[in-house]
């Protein structure tokens, strides 16, 4: 259905997910970018609502536990009282503990107060999460909608018996400027957070090799996570040299990032549909990345980058420096790429989420 065909009318929704200023993730920049995109429209009125407010003191917020059973009560009810003037809860979702606190609730709520609810599942870890998790079953089959960012998820909630929309990650084209590398040089940028799931000591292992061929090599490593110290000794033992551990950026200072560097290189283990890729494509790195997860949804192998196999690091070096030794090649992917990058433009992904609003709206009333 397209937005002409829509009835014309303006859809009250809470989008309930992570604050920005908590973990400049995937799924924080991604509902940041929707909450942003929708302002001013005057067919969706969206107001966010964080699912981790405020900060409940220094002493409680180091005890993971006590932080979320302190932060509780406000998220329920802010929820409850959001819930009160919208139609639509558009719910963003993790796996696991953040299911369990966050979105759960917001079903629940959605449900008692008979509102339409939406629940925007992201994490790679879907099969795990969905095989064990009877609660997370039940509360995906009580919600109104399921959308899904990857065919990659989609496939693994059909196995559960579950329906799920994809509506692909969207990428504001307009922050970020298109530059073919010419000439390429080897600068390799990683902006994945520092957690084991993304595989950063894959991205150091790969990089320690393409040293080994290209002597002034650089990488600059953009996040933050449990995994620095670790990653940083890494760094020391193979005595590698070029590697920067520039810290977190924030995502309206990341454009700079990319255009300093001329090579996106990515070693995750589990992923989904990596908004870091989408902004590599809208910059024009030649990606070159494992094929976890739903990452050979978004990257074809030899047309808009180059897929190894999740772990292996010797196959991750071999495509960094087949890119640097084919610059032509590698233009060829970042032009296909960014190509690629229009189906996930704004003008492309807005019809359907108004489709999906207004589906959801008439299952209501």
């Amino acid at each position: 259905m397209t937005t002409s065909q829509l009835q014309k009318r303006c859809f009250k929704v809470a989008l309930v997910a992570p604050p920005l200023h908590f973990l400049f993730g995937g799924q924080e920049v991604q509902a940041h970018s929707l909450v942003s995109l929708w302002h001013g429209d005057p067919e969706a009125s969206v107001t966010f609502v964080s699912s981790r407010p405020g900060k409940p003191g220094r002493a409680i917020e180091r005890i993971r536990l006590l932080r979320t059973l302190a932060r509780f009560p406000s998220y329920a009810i802010t929820l409850y009282r959001a819930a009160q003037t919208v139609e639509i809860l558009h719910v963003f979702a993790g796996s696991f503990s953040s299911f369990l606190i966050a979105t759960a609730p917001a079903v629940v709520v959605g449900r008692l107060r008979k509102k339409g609810v939406l629940v925007h599942y992201h994490s790679g870890r879907a099969a795990s999460h969905l095989r064990q998790s009877r609660l997370a079953r039940l509360a995906l089959r009580a919600c109104g909608e399921v959308v899904v960012p990857s065919p990659f998820l989609e496939r693994i909630f059909r196995t559960y018996h579950l329906h799920a929309q994809v509506v692909p990650n969207v990428i504001d084209l307009s922050r970020f400027q298109y530059r073919s590398r010419d000439p390429l040089r080897p600068r390799f940028l990683c902006t994945r957070n520092w957690e084991a799931q993304y595989g950063l000591d894959v991205v150091v292992r790969a990089f320690a090799e393409v040293r080994k061929r290209f002597s002034e090599a650089t990488l600059c490593l953009a996040g933050r996570g449990s995994c620095g110290s670790a990653l940083k000794k890494l760094a020391e033992d193979l005595k590698v040299v070029g590697v920067t551990f520039k810290g977190e950026v924030h995502p309206g200072e990341i454009q700079a990032v990319y255009n300093d560097c001329d090579i996106f290189i990515n070693g995750s283990h589990v992923d989904c549909s990596p908004v870091s890729i989408l902004e590599a494509f809208s910059s024009g790195l030649p990606v070159v990345t494992t094929s976890a997860g739903g990452i050979p949804d978004l990257v074809k192998d030899g047309e808009t980058g180059l897929l190894s196999p999740p772990g292996d690091w010797t196959s991750l070096a071999e495509n960094a420096l087949r890119v640097l030794r084919q610059p032509e090649f590698a233009r060829t992917l970042a032009r296909q790429a960014r190509i690629k990058a229009d189906a996930h433009a704004w003008e492309s992904v807005r019809g359907q989420w108004l489709a999906i609003y207004q589906g959801l709206s008439e299952k209501v009333h």
